[in-house]
């Protein structure tokens, strides 16, 4: 009798731990498609003592001088608006090389503006690295946590994320075929992707997000970045086209400045005026949405090309917030709307390209006369850099042939290689890297002429046709060597500044 009333007893436990069981599963189950599986197993671990998942956010404007003023200003915007987001301030690193504000030909000394009807977004904004420090190394060591490369230049500060943390990169600057421009020389699609790839194999982010707006961003993504590595990258620009350039102030073809990017702008427009658009359902709409849905925000809102999404698609299911905050509040003093007044006018030119507003729409940010393009220092300009571009046409043109000349039926006429690449290999990356190095030794500074990015993609079809020949990598380079040191101190003693050339545009 006794046993039978302990075998009852512990029956009944059994039936009641089953049913806290299956509580606790149906729980769960809600809870998951409620929150989401990542979100869930965060709450998880920090009832377990796991630790809070960070976010880092690191940005970056990629560019010097005052005609590349809208990439500091959407940086800057950046800044204050993932500020407002939430995102502590220890945790935001920004790298520019903070030429504008204090410029010159700057009217509003110690002021930066992403929108003609926008306030000030250079106030409070703590840049991290600045002048030469903006490089491309620089930019690897701090997104892949090398603070011992960082020691003693700007703050130190680099990514410290552990492996449940989530990264956002910003980078707004130059770009072309596989390339990032810095100012002093370039980032490779091989250099980032193995930075990528090492960081995802030692565990230093549960995923990341970047944003990349340049020309032609999306080539150093596309047949490269992988699939299943938490790492989602929107651009931009696809691989053969370029970004363009808004709110820009002249009344000439060519203006004086522009204030931001379009897709900058409206990706950063989107977080500043949610709690304006949309007053009552702000809460809800941030907590629901996610990367993709605004991925898709933005592809639909950008006019002028065409942003790509690359990578792994499983993180654009994440909420948004996770990489770039939450908040209600609207930035700006001056809040905007995008009514649809702009009136985009497109030019040839990939790296200068521009938009206008409509007369009278605007309050506007004025140029003072003495900066307008219609003084004789800005038509000097103009002369000067259509000279200096025919200089660079003339020696690249001129490489090419002689190397040609020397590889019988190896490439028919240089115009085989003016096509933009359809793919990038990454094997092609170290010659490529190595002729443009030899150029830059030896002729003039690649990264510090903008203009050359609208030529330098003719070099990697040319390494792709040595890549895909019998021709061994070593014998092409001291052929090529030596045709770039012909052709470049022949010039160089015609020219005398041909080595000094800089910001040709």
């Amino acid at each position: 009798m006794l046993n039978n009333n302990l075998f009852k007893k512990k029956s009944v436990w059994v039936y009641c731990l089953l049913c806290v069981l299956c509580v606790l599963i149906i729980f769960a189950t809600v809870k998951v498609i409620i929150v989401g599986p990542s979100d869930f197993i965060d709450e998880c671990l920090e009832l377990v003592g796991g630790g809070t998942k960070q976010t880092w956010v690191f940005l970056v404007a990629g560019s010097k001088g005052w005609d590349n003023y809208r990439h500091q200003a959407d940086v800057s915007h950046a800044y204050q608006t993932l500020l407002n987001n939430g995102i502590p301030v220890d945790r935001i690193i920004v790298m520019m090389t903070d030429d504008v504000a204090f410029d010159s030909k700057n009217p509003y000394r110690g002021e930066l503006f992403n929108h003609p009807n926008g306030s000030d977004v250079y106030q409070g904004v703590q840049v991290d690295y600045k002048g030469e420090e903006v490089s491309s190394e620089h930019f690897l060591n701090v997104l892949n946590g090398n603070k011992a490369a960082m020691t003693n230049l700007g703050s130190g500060r680099v990514i410290e994320s552990k492996h449940r943390d989530n990264i956002f990169v910003y980078f707004v600057g130059h770009g072309t075929t596989g390339i990032l421009a810095f100012p002093e020389n370039y980032l490779y699609a091989d250099e980032l992707n193995n930075t990528l790839q090492s960081m995802y194999s030692d565990r230093k982010f549960y995923s990341m997000l970047l944003y990349i707006e340049s020309c032609r961003a999306g080539s150093l993504f596309d047949g490269i970045l992988s699939e299943s590595n938490s790492i989602f990258a929107v651009t931009a620009a696809g691989p053969r086209e370029s970004s363009w350039s808004i709110y820009c102030i002249g009344e000439d073809e060519i203006p004086d400045v522009c204030l931001g990017d379009e897709f900058s702008c409206t990706w950063i427009e989107d977080q500043a005026n949610l709690g304006k658009l949309y007053p009552l359902q702000v809460n809800e709409l941030v907590e629901k949405r996610t990367v993709l849905n605004h991925f898709n925000y933005i592809r639909t809102s950008v006019k002028l090309s065409n942003v790509m999404p690359y990578g792994d698609f499983s993180v654009g299911q994440n909420k948004l917030s996770a990489y770039i905050g939450k908040s209600p509040e609207v930035f700006s003093k001056n809040p905007y709307h995008n009514n649809g007044g702009l009136s985009f006018i497109k030019h040839n030119d990939t790296i200068m390209s521009s938009s206008k507003f409509l007369k009278n729409t605007y309050k506007p940010y004025h140029i003072k006369q003495q900066y307008n393009g219609k003084n004789n220092s800005k038509k000097q300009s103009t002369i000067y850099n259509s000279i200096m571009r025919k200089i660079m046409d003339r020696v690249f043109s001129t490489i090419l042939q002689n190397v040609i000349k020397q590889l019988p039926g190896f490439v028919e006429h240089v115009d085989d290689l003016k096509d933009l690449p359809s793919n990038l290999q990454l094997n092609v990356f170290p010659c490529y890297r190595q002729t443009l190095d030899y150029i830059t030794t030896n002729c003039f500074s690649l990264p510090k002429n903008t203009y050359s990015l609208n030529e330098v993609h003719v070099f990697f079809n040319l390494c792709t046709r040595v890549i895909d020949s019998e021709w061994k990598s070593e014998e092409f380079y001291v052929l090529f060597e030596q045709v770039v040191h012909n052709v470049c101190s022949k010039n160089s003693s015609t020219f005398s500044n041909l080595l000094k050339m800089i910001d040709i545009y």
